[in-house]
């Protein structure tokens, strides 16, 4: 079975030998830039959405409040989008083959889906209704040129192969549930450092739950 999946890792542009015919446009140049540093931005923009939160007095939900709603909702799409990553980076042969197992019969983005159910949940804990907004507008939006990146980069890798996977299988929501096996490999987990992923989002819950002790 063909494996290669986008991911939220860079890969190559293109078969080797393949050369482009124009140069980038001033627009494709402000979101290349935009996209080599999704990550350090995001996490400024949270960091900065924190600080106003805390600056207004905002009291986040316990994620041991398993009595209250809220906290139980936001607990839940933080470990039902850690076990999409998990299952994702797990089953994902970067740069080698076309994934269309596990969450890739799903969804073709199911490391972003994950990341994405993930900060919904911390927005829930927070409770801090204009998080979600930037979650699902500027930040989502920087997201998305990645993606499209990604799949142009994989439709020049397996081209007719591509063409008939993304016709069959939506970006982001699913049609159906997964079906058949994915041999998930621990090794394969690890190499693709998914603890870093595990770890964060265990030291972001401790820390929402020491600011609500605060």
């Amino acid at each position: 079975m063909k494996r290669q999946g986008c991911s939220d890792r860079m890969i190559p542009i293109a078969k080797a030998g393949t050369t482009t015919s124009h140069p980038d446009s001033p627009w494709q140049k402000i979101a290349a830039w935009l996209v080599e540093r999704r990550v350090r931005i995001s996490a400024t923009v949270f960091v900065a959405l924190i600080v106003e939160d805390l600056l207004i007095g905002i009291e986040p939900h316990g994620i041991f409040a398993y009595r209250d709603p809220v906290a139980v909702a936001g607990c839940l799409l933080i470990f039902a989008g850690l076990a999409i990553r998990s299952w994702s980076a797990g089953i994902l042969r970067k740069n080698r083959e076309l994934t269309t197992t596990g969450p890739y019969a799903v969804i073709r983005n199911p490391l972003y889906f994950g990341s994405f159910l993930i900060m919904c949940g911390f927005c829930t804990l927070i409770d801090d209704p204009a998080n979600i907004f930037v979650v699902l507008g500027p930040v989502a939006a920087l997201y998305f040129l990645q993606v499209l990146r990604e799949e142009r980069n994989l439709a020049n890798l397996f081209g007719v192969q591509w063409d008939q996977y993304a016709r069959s299988v939506p970006r982001f929501f699913p049609r159906s549930l997964p079906t058949g096996s994915s041999e998930w490999d621990l090794k394969q987990w690890l190499g693709s450092r998914e603890y870093n992923a595990l770890g964060a989002t265990l030291l972001g819950m401790l820390a929402v739950e020491l600011w609500r002790l605060s």
